[in-house]
């Protein structure tokens, strides 16, 4: 199992000539997983050339579909979870309104994180505005 990305990974290798008992915790596993989460929800669909189907889609294409734009945004969330970080199974999405931020969608996520052989069941909201804020 993958315990963070590329660049994590290099670093923690050039730290580890000193063991340490704190590496592959759990609480770092996590913050690798929400740092990841937000590095692709944040980013727009078609900024990488290798993967035009890696970002979140822009909020203004989704309107013009009427009513079924928030299902749309919603099932764009799961997916980019789901292909872009293994990491994470079991994948459900919530609606969340807000009568005070009527222009902001909010989404509650509950998700299973794999983690040494063992799942972990982990939550948080994704905002969408013009960028997408993971918060824990």
């Amino acid at each position: 199992m993958i315990d963070g990305s590329l660049m994590e990974r290099l670093e923690q290798a050039r730290a580890s000539r000193a063991p340490s008992e704190q590496q592959g915790s759990f609480d770092r596993f996590r913050a690798s997983v929400l740092d990841n989460l937000r590095r692709v929800l944040n980013s727009h669909q078609g900024c990488c050339e290798t993967r035009p189907d890696f970002g979140m889609p822009d909020l203004n294409g989704a309107i013009g579909q009427g009513a079924d734009a928030v299902r749309t945004i919603a099932h764009s969330l799961k997916r980019q979870i789901e292909m872009f970080d293994p990491r994470l199974g079991n994948v459900s999405i919530r609606v969340q309104t807000d009568r005070q931020y009527p222009l902001q969608l909010t989404f509650h996520v509950n998700t299973t994180l794999y983690y040494n052989g063992r799942t972990e069941p982990i939550s948080f909201d994704a905002i969408y505005e013009e960028r997408v804020w993971v918060k824990d």
